[in-house]
This record gives C-alpha cells, structure tokens and sequence, in this order.
C-alpha cells in the first residue's frame, strides 16, 4: 500500500472517528437526560438502571448521576481520540515511530480498562440513585463486551510491543550505510 493511499484511507477514517466522538458523547448525553428529567413516557426508548427507581428524578440526582452514567462513553471518547491521534500520525506518513507506538500503548490500557470503568460506574450510578433513600443500594455488573474488550486490550498491548521493536529495528537501519 503506498503512502497516498494510506493517507487517504487514514483522512476518511478521522471523519468516521470524529463523527464517532461527537455522536457518542451526545447520544450517551442524551439516554441519560431525556428518561432521568422526562420519564419513561418513550415507547421507543428502554431505559435500565443498575438498582430500581422512580422516574422522573430531580434535577440534582439526574445531574449528580450524570457522569458516572457517562464513564463507559468518557472510555469510547478517549479511545477514539487515541486513534484520532494515531490516525494523524499514519496520515502525515509517520509510521515506525515511537508516538504510534504509544498511542498504541494507550489504546491497550483503555480497552484493559474497560471492565473495570463500568463496573465502577455501575456502582457510582447505583449510589447516587439511591442516595435519598435510607440504606444504599450498590450494584454493579460486567458483561462479555467489557471482558472481550479487555482481551482485546491485552492483544493490542502485545501489538505495541512488537511496533516498538520495529521502530528499534527502523531506527538503526536509518544508521546503517
């Protein structure tokens, strides 16, 4: 594949990242917003809680509530915008260098992250959902997504490994005669 044609494919690809980005942040935003302060009076919309509640919610729960709600699409958010970065990198025609290499690096963390940032919102959100009521009420889960996510994870963790020896290897054949 030659360096246009990677710089195209990589141009096309931020713009789906991009649009990405912005749709899930506005998206999340907005399953959070609309069943909290509006009710369930949606058909077309399913909403589950991890622990039982009454909508609609104050305003201030509905509020307090928000951002652990939005910790898994902060995760998307942040994955996205390290393949934004990388993205740029492969468009400008860099490519063995030690900057893809940590994007890589990051990318790996993040998706090993995964299981662990929605359990953790799980429980946040179960706390702040219940905080008027007289005994907490924590609950939390992990499905197959996060866990195959975190595989994933380990796997590009292991990719980021093999690219960093490759920019070694590219860096001392840049040496050599």
């Amino acid at each position: 594949m030659s360096q246009q044609s990677i710089s195209s494919f990589s141009r096309k690809l931020l713009i789906l990242f991009w649009l990405s980005l912005i749709f899930v942040a506005v998206v999340n935003a907005a399953f959070w917003f609309v069943p909290t302060l509006l009710g369930d009076n949606f058909d077309c919309l399913t909403v589950t809680f991890p622990v039982e509640v009454i909508l609609p919610l104050p305003v201030m729960r509905s509020l307090l509530g928000f951002i652990p709600s939005m910790f898994s699409a902060f995760l998307t958010v942040a994955l996205l915008w390290q393949l934004i970065v990388l993205f740029r990198l492969y468009e400008q025609g860099t490519i063995f260098k030690r900057k893809n290499v940590d994007c890589y690096k990051k990318l790996s963390y993040l998706l090993i992250a995964s299981p662990f940032v929605s359990v953790v919102g799980d429980v946040l959100v179960s706390l702040v959902l219940t905080l008027d009521n007289e005994g907490f009420n924590l609950s939390a889960e992990t499905n197959d997504a996060d866990i195959t996510m975190m595989v994933i994870g380990f796997i590009v963790r292991v990719i980021a490994v093999v690219m960093e020896r490759a920019v070694e290897l590219h860096e001392e054949s840049e040496l050599t005669i």
